[in-house]
């Protein structure tokens, strides 16, 4: 997993499977990010599409649309 920040967006390049323990720990990660930076714009780049990774994803897109105002996209 990689994470970079470029033109007021944070990136978040996931290239291997999730489970509930990395999931938590990206979430948490990715919340701090936010909630010290202020940052409004978050684009996942799932490069290993399996069903558990989107679930995961999807649900943390839930999470952070009730949480936040920005924008939340997975590619």
């Amino acid at each position: 997993m990689e994470l970079y920040y470029l033109n007021e967006t944070l990136y978040i390049e996931l290239i291997n499977d999730l489970d509930l323990e990395e999931y938590e720990a990206l979430k948490k990660r990715v919340f701090r990010i936010v909630d010290d930076y202020g940052v409004d714009r978050v684009v996942i780049k799932n490069h290993h599409r399996i069903f558990h990774n989107r679930h995961f994803l999807n649900q943390m897109k839930q999470d952070y649309i009730r949480k936040y105002q920005g924008d939340f996209f997975i590619k």
